[in-house]
């Protein structure tokens, strides 16, 4: 019985040790396995950023995040007034470009985007901490399994009114949360003529609420590559915003549309205006007696509380680079809570998870001290579209021109999609005798 206690015991010791081994063995393997980009270079570098924003943002924004976690990282700006036609015939195509995440075809077709899903797994990036719409975004307008930007910013949609002309009218504001048929009734009761002078109930930019519908029906079929807009979902959104050019005294024509942003900031007649910020020229209005404040995005009964579809900035790596692992560092750097918080405060929506960070918003901007802050970042983001394709672009400026068409009286709204979705097919049509 002895000896065989003492070879249960020299089983069981043999055992451990072979899992001991086994265990010590996976943690070298796991050493071995990291990849040798994954060691950081820590050479001095200076990468060039390809962006739309001045010098002071951009030291705010860009450079100091980066350079809080990778000193040896220097960037300087590239201005967009140069044209990356121009750029590329120079060889001078920046290391690291940031533009619009609808933009990423654009890139694309010029073989500049590369696909950044290698440095996500060599620099163990956890994506899991970005908004999954704004990735999500970010993954359709890549295609094909990629991912070619990281999403950094958003753009928020929010209504602007003038408290003046409620106040005049003694009708109470605007609140957040409201539904567009709420809204309509509300411009009904401002718009009229007063002491000679005629103030407008409601406008709003198209390029938003049209291109970024809150609905998220698309425009193009990816699968067939043809026109998906002379249907149900298309005409209840276009009759949605042209009621609001039916009440008497809000009517435009074709001089007069489009004009919302003059008329609300400048002229100050138009009670409500729905649009992305526009914190740069803000100054100038509230200093020429604009008195405004602004609530959420109002929206449809079957998407409550849900804005347009992200839209905002990214961030790419040019194939061209000769710093690609530092521009990837680089990128991953202006996705820190700290960068993001910055972000937030300069008036763009942060891409985390992390709502505590968006609470921050606009703290930075002076002409929102007061105001209700609170509107930019009540609504979700709508979720993007099913179908993206690279003719998208070109589709929703046919069919922004043909909801012009109907909210001007110029066609009803059964031959204005119908004619879209033929301009839409022929447009689609000359690109690819184009490629």
């Amino acid at each position: 019985m002895k000896k065989r206690n003492t070879l249960l015991l020299l089983s069981t010791l043999v055992a451990l040790a072979s899992v001991a081994q086994a265990c010590s063995s996976k943690g070298e393997e796991k050493k071995e396995e990291l990849p040798a980009a994954a060691k950081i270079n820590t050479d001095p570098v200076t990468l060039t950023f390809y962006g739309n924003m001045s010098e002071e943002l951009f030291q705010k924004l860009i450079v100091n995040p980066v350079k809080l976690k990778y000193p040896h990282i220097d960037i300087t700006l590239v201005p967009m007034s140069k044209k990356i036609d121009e750029l590329i015939a120079s060889g001078e195509v920046p290391d690291i470009l940031g533009d619009n995440i609808s933009n990423i075809s654009k890139y694309k077709s010029l073989s500049l985007a590369e696909d950044l899903t290698p440095y996500l797994k060599t620099y163990n990036v956890d994506t899991s901490k970005i908004d999954p719409v704004a990735l999500d975004t970010a993954r359709k307008h890549s295609g094909d399994g990629k991912l070619y930007a990281l999403p950094v910013s958003g753009n928020v949609v929010t209504m602007y009114y003038n408290k003046d002309i409620f106040d005049r009218f003694g009708v109470p504001y605007p609140t957040d949360g409201m539904t567009w048929d709420q809204v309509y009734e509300l411009a009904k009761k401002v718009t009229r003529t007063d002491g000679g002078i005629a103030y407008r109930g409601y406008d709003f930019q198209d390029a938003f609420q049209i291109q970024y519908n809150q609905l998220s029906v698309p425009i193009i079929d990816e699968k067939t590559e043809k026109a998906i807009v002379n249907n149900a979902e298309w005409k209840k959104m276009f009759e949605n915003w042209a009621r609001f050019y039916s009440i008497t005294g809000n009517e435009v024509d074709a001089t007069t549309y489009g004009k919302g942003l003059n008329l609300f900031s400048k002229d100050k007649t138009l009670a409500m205006y729905s649009t992305s910020s526009f914190f740069s020229s803000m100054p100038e209005a509230v200093k020429n007696g604009l008195n405004y404040d602004v609530v959420s995005l109002p929206s449809f009964p079957e998407a409550p509380a849900t804005g347009v579809q992200f839209e905002g900035g990214g961030r790419m790596i040019s194939t061209t680079s000769k710093h690609k692992d530092q521009a990837f560092l680089a990128l991953s750097a202006m996705l820190t809570e700290d960068a993001q918080r910055l972000i937030a405060r300069n008036g763009n929506a942060a891409v985390l998870t992390n709502a505590d960070i968006n609470k921050d918003f606009g703290l930075d901007i002076e002409v929102l001290k007061g105001k209700n802050r609170e509107a930019f970042i009540k609504n979700k983001n709508a979720k993007p579209f099913s179908s993206i394709t690279k003719y998208d672009a070109a589709a929703f400026g046919i069919l922004r021109a043909q909801f012009k068409k109907y909210a001007t009286g110029q066609a009803d709204v059964n031959t204005a999609l119908r004619e879209a979705e033929e301009l839409i097919n022929k447009s689609i049509e000359e690109q690819r005798k184009q490629q």
